[in-house]
């Protein structure tokens, strides 16, 4: 029975924080309370600080769990030889947490960059987020961090931007993909 017990809360845990990024990010952070994430929810607010004790607390623990595959694309960039190839590599393992369990995180990172400055664990992500654009550079200089930088912000726009966009996630992105390219690795074509 304590095995059930335990499964019930973690899926009670996952089920919140998946609401609540998606409210976060389609509303915004700070527009967004633990008492709607509770309603939406189907369960107390109670509940949720059961979970969580607040709000940066729910949302930190969304990014502690991103930070270890961050860190595993970050490593396998740092640890090949610069090049096109290397670049694309980390884009296209970046664009997998994109599409996978931790896309959401990043979406709602980039969508409220500016209401999460203040909050640690959105400052370690940033932080992490600029060691892998640093990975992505194509040269010294402002020119070559901010090809890196737009290469992961059109990954996340296409998971984050899909109505605006068009198209099905699959041709978003490709087509994510194939604008990193021209912006990283453009010596190996389009």
């Amino acid at each position: 029975m304590p095995e059930q017990a335990d499964r019930r809360r973690t899926d009670t845990r996952r089920r919140v924080r998946a609401i609540a990024l998606k409210m976060f990010t389609e509303q915004g952070y700070e527009l967004t309370s633990l008492t709607q994430v509770a309603q939406q929810a189907g369960v107390t607010r109670q509940a949720v600080l059961h979970h969580f004790a607040n709000k940066e607390e729910l949302l930190t623990s969304s990014y502690e769990e991103l930070l270890p595959a961050l860190d595993a694309v970050i490593e396998s960039a740092r640890a090949h030889p610069p090049s096109a190839a290397t670049r694309m590599r980390a884009v296209e393992e970046f664009d997998a947490l994109v599409r996978g369990e931790h896309g959401a995180s990043l979406v709602c990172a980039q969508v409220n960059e500016h209401a999460l400055r203040g909050l640690a664990a959105a400052r370690t992500l940033q932080q992490r987020l600029g060691d892998l654009t640093r990975a992505l550079a194509t040269g010294e200089g402002p020119e070559g961090m901010m090809r890196g930088r737009l290469a992961l912000s059109a990954v996340i726009m296409a998971a984050a931007r899909g109505r605006e966009l068009g198209g099905r996630q699959a041709e978003r992105h490709a087509a994510a993909l194939a604008v990193a390219r021209s912006l990283i690795a453009p010596e190996t074509g389009s």
